[in-house]
């Protein structure tokens, strides 16, 4: 019962553009937050579900399966992501390395340089 309750609440925090911004004034009374702390917090939400579009459209090429181990406190959120924000886990890890990878060049360096040097 306590995971449907989790998963629930976990819904009704992302919800489409129409959903977050009719909630935004009930947020307001509810947690006693200003305008500008209510306008941010829709912008996150909104930037948010901007990315899950991202990862949504992004295109893997290669047919290639890798088998990992992931870490409990980060399969509970994996485990929701495709339910609840129709983002599949494998374009996820997916959009989350090239970014990794994107943001840190000299890893890719670094990691070539060793190869070569076998």
């Amino acid at each position: 019962m306590a995971q449907d309750e989790y998963i629930k609440t976990l819904m009704s925090n992302f919800r489409p553009k129409a959903a977050v911004e009719k909630r935004i004034p009930n947020q307001q009374l509810e947690s006693g937050l200003g305008e500008s702390e209510a306008h941010k917090m829709s912008f996150l939400q909104n930037e948010i579900l901007r990315v899950f579009e991202d990862i949504r459209e992004l295109k893997i090429e290669g047919d290639k399966k890798r088998l990992i181990k992931i870490d409990g406190r980060n399969e509970e959120i994996l485990k929701v992501l495709y339910p609840v924000f129709s983002v599949d886990v494998t374009r996820f890890i997916n959009f989350l390395l090239t970014k990794f990878f994107e943001e840190h060049p000299e890893i890719v360096k670094e990691i070539k340089k060793s190869f070569k040097s076998l």
